[in-house]
């Protein structure tokens, strides 16, 4: 059997709808609202910094006053106040907005660093940066000040050198130690894994440079705060560029990590030299950049199967994710309009979004794949040109050609309340296919034994 049919109609339908009803309505808050759908926005979760240089940011002219702690948690927002603050530099990167550090100025925390909020001895951080020369021994970001015992610290570059260390400096056991590298003034994603029982391991753009057994315990809460841009006790200043950075207080699984670094390549374009899933933001494939979340598996241990992130698209619930099978999507950053008369099944619908999305959906050898069937959820709140009493339909570009017209809506959503929709037991989504939302001015009839059931026309 197929693995990717719907559920047919029979007797106990009905009973299956009502409990996949109940189901969704309490699972929906659920929804993974971090980086690349990993990790919530609320401070619920083990993501606890997320800094955006495109959002959160309040400045005076150019110069930021305050980041806000995109993760949820207030006590790790960061600022700074007079000759101190660094500059935002507006479309600097892929159209985002970037932080420039100076070599004199920072922003950090207050003395509101915890257990709970803040890393022990383990984490997983997400950095986009770039250097302005590799002769500075400085700190893209650390715990404040910069002192030999316990810290949580990286330097990229410390006079050519690039350092990550965890706890108690500076041994092998605390400490991630790379020289030789070319390119540090070039905008990279660096990733970086600890954990007692798996050690510590760093990549950039997606490859891993190097692996070391053992982590150590960062206990400095009380006297320390967390500093983004180094110029403190022990540490001159960053001279640089920051687009990102995120800090989970607990180890990442594999498959997270590597859709948490797709997000950051789209995101920002760059070049990803391993483990590049999504290739929907190539300009070949019409650059599909933005909101960019994912769901895979790497093994049974190492999976993740829902996600929204930043956008308006969750995906959840895949029947058949394989080891090393990934699903990931995101947008063209058009407008969550639905305007568009053009490109659309005539006759069936009225108009559509004109935001599109793209999907990948491969191995990690970039293979197509099949995940099985999916569940789509879409938040339609604030959405010009959608009204409660609409039909919403789902067009995918099912034989890939660039043209909706010559698809069938799909128009079975269920109405979660809120403005939130779900449909069901998708099969139609495919690797590359695009797809966007419109309404409908048709009937949708079902017909159950003697019972029909007729949907008013808009």
């Amino acid at each position: 059997m197929d693995k990717k049919k719907g559920i047919p109609l029979r007797s106990g339908f009905v009973k299956h709808l009502l409990s996949v009803g109940c189901f969704l309505s309490l699972s929906f808050g659920f929804s993974q609202t971090g980086p690349g759908g990993v990790g919530t926005n609320d401070g619920s979760s083990s993501l606890k910094i997320w800094y955006n240089s495109s959002s959160g940011v309040v400045t005076t002219g150019t110069t930021i006053d305050s980041l806000r702690n995109l993760a949820g948690v207030a006590e790790l927002d960061v600022g700074e106040v007079g000759g101190q603050r660094p500059t935002l530099v507006a479309n600097a990167v892929n159209g985002y907005d970037e932080i420039s550090f100076s070599g004199s100025n920072r922003l950090r925390t207050g003395l509101t660093l915890t257990p709970a909020n803040f890393i022990t001895n383990e984490a997983s951080s997400f950095l986009v940066t770039r250097a302005d020369n590799l002769t500075q021994r400085s700190c893209v970001y650390t715990t404040d000040p910069l002192v030999g015992s316990t810290r949580f610290t990286n330097h990229i570059p410390w006079n050519r050198t690039v350092y990550y260390d965890i706890g108690t400096c500076c041994g092998s056991n605390a400490r991630i130690q790379v020289g030789g590298l070319s390119g540090l003034l070039n905008y990279s994603y660096w990733s970086y894994d600890a954990h007692p029982s798996t050690g510590k391991q760093l990549y950039r753009n997606g490859a891993l440079l190097q692996s070391r057994a053992n982590t150590t315990t960062y206990t400095s809460y009380a006297s320390q705060r967390f500093n983004v841009g180094g110029n403190t006790s022990g540490t001159q200043g960053y001279s640089g560029d920051v687009t990102e950075l995120i800090v989970f207080n607990q180890r990442v699984n594999s498959a997270q990590r590597i859709i948490v670094e797709n997000y950051l390549s789209a995101k920002f374009g760059l070049f990803s030299t391993s483990n590049d899933v999504y290739d929907e933001d190539d300009a070949a494939n019409g650059d599909f950049d933005h909101d960019v979340a994912g769901i895979g598996r790497v093994d049974a241990s190492n999976f993740h199967d829902d996600a929204r992130g930043t956008g308006t698209i969750r995906i959840s619930g895949p029947t058949d994710l394989d080891d090393n099978e990934f699903l990931l999507w995101g947008h063209n950053n058009s407008t969550l309009t639905i305007t568009a008369t053009t490109n659309i099944p005539v006759g069936i619908s009225r108009a559509r979004m004109d935001r599109m999305w793209r999907v990948s959906e491969v191995d990690l050898s970039g293979t197509s794949v099949d995940v099985g069937t999916i569940r789509m959820t879409i938040d339609m709140t604030g959405v010009t040109g959608f009204t409660t009493s609409d039909v919403l339909q789902l067009l995918i570009d099912t034989d890939n050609d660039g043209s909706f017209a010559d698809e069938t809506p799909i128009q079975n959503a269920v109405a979660l309340g809120s403005n939130v929709y779900q449909f069901n037991s998708l099969v139609a989504l495919t690797n590359n296919a695009r797809f966007t939302f419109a309404v409908g001015t048709i009937n949708t009839v079902i017909t159950n034994r003697k019972i029909t059931y007729r949907v008013k026309p808009n």
